[in-house]
């Protein structure tokens, strides 16, 4: 009996530290290999939260010629991987790679990606986008040489991200010419970015859009898929001039979906930009 017992408690610690290594191997972030990456911290002046910034530089970067621009929210997250695919996609498709800005957390997601106030951790988006197009994008183009034009811009966001991109896309079209919009969240507030995009439509319409969607087939039905397909097909009949693909990874969930969705986000960019 008592060499059963050391045997089962051995068989305990190896699935211990088995699943142990299962939670770090989760939990690693990929590290941008393809270039050189620069980080600083950046105050918001409209909300008091500090930020840190990291971008990623080409391998080739050259400071006098000038670089359209991938902000990638989550950046704390999902920096190093949208980086380092960016360098090899378009590696193979043989055109400019660009600069891609990770922005990382300063108070909160919940409240810098949503648009309006529905508890204490809600409706920071407009004072978060305030800090990316008056602090952040002039730091970024008279530092890193960024394209100054709307067009050279695109912004990436999954979940609450893909909400705050969407919610960029409605209020302040002028600063994004570029949008991937990954599972975003748009029954948030009872779908709110809908009467958003109603009332900026008129202004929004005849720019040119480059808009890629993506979301995972095993999403929620309702909540995910639903309004999911109802924005798509209000930007397929509304605007013009935009550039629309969406993607549904048919056996993927939330989380699942989002590396496959940033893959063809950007493929779909690097082609059509």
């Amino acid at each position: 009996m008592k060499k059963q017992n050391v045997t089962f408690k051995r068989i305990q610690t190896f699935i211990g530290l088995a699943l142990v290594l299962i939670l770090l191997n989760s939990c690693t972030k990929e590290l941008f290999t393809s270039g050189t990456t620069r980080e600083f911290r950046l105050l918001s002046n409209t909300n008091g939260a500090s930020y840190q910034i990291q971008v990623g530089l080409p391998y080739n970067y050259n400071p006098t010629d000038t670089y359209e621009t991938i902000y990638v929210l989550d950046g704390k997250e999902i920096f190093g991987y949208v980086a380092n695919r960016c360098r090899e996609i378009s590696d193979k498709l043989g055109v400019k790679n660009v600069l891609v800005v990770g922005i990382s957390y300063g108070k909160d997601r919940s409240i810098d990606y949503t648009p309006t106030k529905v508890s204490s951790i809600t409706g920071g988006a407009p004072q978060f986008l305030s800090f990316i197009e008056n602090q952040l994008i002039p730091k970024i183009e008279s530092e890193f040489h960024a394209s100054p034009s709307r067009e050279s811009r695109m912004i990436l966001g999954h979940s609450y991200g893909g909400l705050f991109g969407a919610y960029a896309f409605c209020v302040k079209n002028k600063i994004f010419g570029n949008y991937l919009l990954l599972s975003p969240s748009f029954w948030f507030d009872n779908q709110v970015t809908f009467k958003m995009e109603k009332d900026h439509r008129l202004g929004n319409r005849n720019r040119k859009q480059l808009i890629f969607m993506g979301i995972g087939g095993n999403e929620e039905g309702d909540r995910m898929l639903a309004p999911f397909e109802t924005f798509y097909h209000t930007l397929l009949n509304n605007y013009p001039n935009v550039k629309l693909e969406k993607n549904i990874e048919r056996n993927q969930a939330h989380m699942g979906s989002r590396e496959p969705n940033i893959i063809k986000g950007l493929e779909f960019y690097f082609k059509n930009r």
